[in-house]
């Protein structure tokens, strides 16, 4: 079984990132928070839906509620980055300890979220598609 995840959009980044949504295989969700970057960065991640993601992104839930009440009770993972690949693996906690665990009320600041513009020629729209598969970024 493939144990690998790509990223789908970085929430968060500063030198690396901080707090991703990911995407296993089966395209099953998952939403991964660093936790420790000493050699290979290494996240704490749970699954997560599209209505829940929605919540936390409107700010109806803060990151910690995400973490302490995962969708599927006790299911944790373990994201640790090689190279240029993300490798997932199940945690055998069923709650996760306190130094895993997000700060209270931390909420993504929906004004900090950049507006850009950019015009293609026709020719790199796939380009462009992969730039916001890979980072999160809107097209209208």
């Amino acid at each position: 079984m493939n144990n690998e995840l790509r990223i789908d959009k970085i929430l968060d980044y500063y030198d690396e990132p901080q707090l991703f949504i990911a995407r296993d295989m089966f395209d099953a969700q998952y939403i991964c928070l660093l936790y420790a970057d000493d050699e290979k960065p290494r996240y704490t991640a749970v699954k997560i839906s599209n209505a829940k993601l929605t919540d936390f992104l409107t700010g109806k839930v803060d990151l910690r509620q995400v973490f302490v009440s995962p969708e599927v009770k006790g299911e944790y993972y373990e994201v640790v980055g090689n190279d240029d690949h993300l490798g997932i693996s199940p945690l055998e906690y069923t709650t996760l300890p306190e130094e895993r665990l997000p700060e209270a009320g931390y909420n993504l600041d929906a004004d900090t979220q950049e507006s850009i513009t950019v015009h293609l020629p026709i020719k790199d729209h796939g380009l462009f598609t992969e730039l916001v598969r890979k980072f999160g970024w809107a097209c209208m």
